[in-house]
């Protein structure tokens, strides 16, 4: 339920300083005198030749995109043009014209992403899962996405993720059948216009005293509450962002909670009287939360006329519109229209105490796991109020926000975007080594080149002469996921991340502890040949058969059915995420019958902080052929999303058995929003339940039989698992 790791990395690499044109040429006829593209064409890749050549479908141009001799397996090369959203419509349609020569071992296709406002991902198709493959002539294809309602971004263009090449000619936008030039105007909110605070917040708070710091805990909960639930803010009346920065001043100055809750019941006395609306909410099938509204009624904290005003607000008409946010047809939110401010990496202080309002309150009234947050929600506004406003310089600044994100416990969530200082691959070296926690060490499982000294099996037990369990306690309360397994196996990902030029390591082999010093080299170098399996299915022996979904397409299912038709048994090894969705495919495979195997929960525009229980979900279609061997399902950390998901309906299977450990204990559609700074985040926006209520976030999949890695299987390179699985099947 997450974007290939390949999407997410040409979300971060578009240049900040280019010019784009405002309307859509794709016809590839006004080429460079070298050849190359066409003004308004930006190169979205890595180690491809994109030019412009005569082997065009109509014309005298078309574009080419040819991968260099060294092509990594990350890399991709990719061209589009940015189009502002600056027209209306509900759709957004890529036609264009291909065509292939051999390509293998990947794909090609058309490519359009659709961003909202604040620059987060709305929607993305990339043809990935039509697999174009081969050599073909000049063919037809199209790709269709939805559009934010409160405007955003498009990139489109073509892809080329293969060994081949690929032609691409005659692209043309549609928005609702019609187009682009021909498109409507984007309505325009009186949001939209306010632009006072652009070039900062003219904040300034030093020496925080205590009072001010309660001032402001009631200043955020009040302003995050009419954001979501005031009409008029609703409607995109204000700039809710710059309204902040507008009574800031007077909570800040004043100098008791008497003149504080004065001066914020005249701000909300001063909102425009909202227009009735019709009252659209209709109750889900079941209740799962209510809104967290019970501190309206504080009067002690609030006073009585505040508390009275707020209470009014809560019992208004809301419709189903929110310039802020709109429910996905998944039921998670999408968060629109709020800006990343990406020109200011180190906030004022005005800008970061909106980003903690902003983090807070989304949680607050979105975040459907809320209740599982074990050390409690409403505290953690008043804890991190003094870390915002105390933030030094960018790097502190976004390290409180990282440490205030891992704190929901969401393996979902995390840090991204290109003013992101203290984490990612293109700011830090690494080694050519890969370790996983094994037996509470840290053990290497794959080393790039052993002429280094070390071998799989060595245990790391010091980097820079740091015990490596003092480095995971360090980097545990800045890990985001929602359980121990899981930030160890982020912590690994990190485990050997520098700035600097060499590494020292100590480690142990045999029972001797040894020290070797390696230069450190760039993540794209680090790349380890066969980290992964390289086919999506295969035969061990005779009798079984075996699938790696990270591979696996739903197109390759009759090969995959014929194939397995006499084995004992099948291996699904979901130690990856899923290339394709297998509930049209290996699940319809090994049911009998449809069963329901998960419920969700969804939240509410019209009253926020609400969440709704859906009716059951069924996997398989009644299936007289299905399945009749046993099928064993690996799971361990690495399982996540849709991966746990797709678990949960394989495991209804009569002979299904969960083999592993436990898994990343994050199952829902995610939702994106971006925090000042230019920070990029993201939730699990719906909560997922098996039919019976029981949960599935933090707790992951509980397997049927446990079982996790040992240091000696390390050393003897064995997969316990899939030994442990073969067993089983053969038994």
């Amino acid at each position: 339920m997450r974007f290939p790791a390949l999407l997410l990395s040409c979300a971060l690499s578009l240049p900040v300083a280019a010019q784009f044109p405002a309307s859509f040429d794709g016809s590839f006829e006004s080429k460079k005198p070298d050849g190359g593209l066409p003004s308004g064409w930006i190169d979205w890749g890595s180690n491809y030749r994109l030019a412009v050549d005569s082997t065009s479908y109509e014309g005298h141009g078309a574009l080419r995109i040819t991968p260099f001799e060294k092509r990594g397996s990350n890399d991709f090369g990719c061209t589009v043009m940015r189009i502002p959203v600056t027209f209306a419509g509900k759709t957004i349609l890529l036609n264009g014209y291909l065509k292939l020569d051999s390509v293998t071992d990947g794909y090609a296709g058309l490519f359009m992403r659709v961003d909202n406002t604040s620059g987060a991902v709305y929607k993305m198709d990339n043809m990935q899962k039509q697999r174009l493959q081969g050599t073909t002539g000049w063919k037809k294809y199209s790709i269709t996405l939805s559009l934010p309602p409160g405007g955003g971004t498009v990139y489109a263009g073509a892809i080329n993720h293969s060994n081949g090449n690929v032609w691409a000619d005659n692209l043309e936008i549609l928005i609702d059948g019609k187009p682009l030039k021909e498109a409507p105007p984007l309505r325009v909110f009186k949001a939209d216009s306010d632009h006072a605070f652009d070039k900062g917040s003219g904040i300034t708070i030093s020496g925080l005293t205590p009072l001010q710091t309660t001032h402001l805990e009631v200043l955020g909960k009040v302003w995050g509450f009419l954001k979501y639930y005031h009409p008029a803010v609703m409607a995109g009346e204000y700039n809710w962002d710059y309204e902040l920065f507008r009574i800031l001043p007077a909570i800040l100055n004043s100098t008791s909670e008497t003149a504080r809750n004065e001066a914020l019941l005249r701000w909300i006395n001063q909102l425009t009287t909202p227009k009735e609306v019709r009252h659209t909410h209709t109750a889900k099938t079941a209740i799962k939360f209510t809104p967290d509204l019970d501190w309206l009624s504080d009067e002690k904290t609030l006073g009585a006329a505040l508390s009275a005003s707020l209470k009014n607000v809560a019992a208004m008409n809301r419709g189903d519109f929110n310039y802020y946010l709109e429910l996905a047809p998944a039921g998670n939110p999408s968060f629109k229209n709020e800006q990343g401010y990406n020109t200011m990496p180190f906030p004022d202080a005005g800008f970061r105490l909106l980003a903690l309002y902003r983090y807070w309150n989304i949680i607050q009234y979105y975040f459907p796991y809320k209740h599982l947050i074990t050390e409690g929600w409403n505290n953690k506004l008043a804890e991190y109020i003094p870390a915002m406003l105390n933030a030094a310089d960018t790097a502190s600044y976004q390290t409180a926000l990282l440490r205030l994100i891992a704190g929901i416990h969401d393996s979902h969530a995390g840090m991204y975007g290109p003013n992101v200082v203290i984490r990612g691959a293109d700011r830090f070296r690494t080694l050519p080594l890969r370790a996983r926690f094994v037996e509470n060490k840290a053990v290497l499982v794959k080393v790039g080149d052993e002429k280094c000294g070390l071998r799989t099996g060595d245990v790391i037990t010091a980097i820079n002469k740091e015990p490596v369990a003092a480095i995971v306690q360090r980097l545990l309360p800045v890990t985001s996921a929602s359980n121990y397994a899981t930030q160890l196996n982020r912590i690994e990902q990190v485990l050997f991340q520098t700035k600097d030029s060499t590494l020292q390591l100590e480690y142990e082999r045999e029972g001797n502890i040894s020290s070797v010093t390696l230069a450190t080299t760039t993540y794209k170098q680090a790349i380890i040949p066969g980290e992964r399996p390289s086919v999506s299915w295969k035969m061990i022996g005779e009798d079984v058969g075996y699938v790696y979904p990270g591979n696996f397409k739903n197109t390759e299912m009759d090969s995959v059915s014929e194939a397995f038709k006499n084995t004992k048994g099948m291996v699904i090894d979901l130690r990856s995420y899923p290339a394709d969705n297998l509930l049209n495919s290996l699940v319809k495979y090994v049911l009998p019958s449809p069963m329901p195997f998960a419920k969700f929960t969804v939240g509410s525009v019209q009253q926020p902080g609400l969440f709704g229980m859906t009716g059951e979900m069924k996997a398989g279609t009644k299936n007289k052929d299905y399945y009749k061997g046993k099928v064993v399902i690996l799971v361990d950390a690495t399982t996540q999303s849709n991966a746990e998901f797709v678990t949960m309906a394989l495991r209804l299977a009569p002979r299904a058995v969960v083999l592993g450990s436990t898994t990343a204990g994050a199952d829902g559609n995610v939702s994106y929003f971006t925090l000042p700074g230019g920070v990029q985040t993201l939730i699990t926006g719906i909560g997922v339940y098996y039919p019976d209520g029981r949960e599935t976030q933090r707790v992951g999949i509980v397997p049927d039989i446990v079982m996790e890695p040992t240091v000696k299987g390390i050393r003897e390179n064995r997969d316990e698992l899939l030994d442990r699985a073969l067993a089983i099947i053969r038994e």
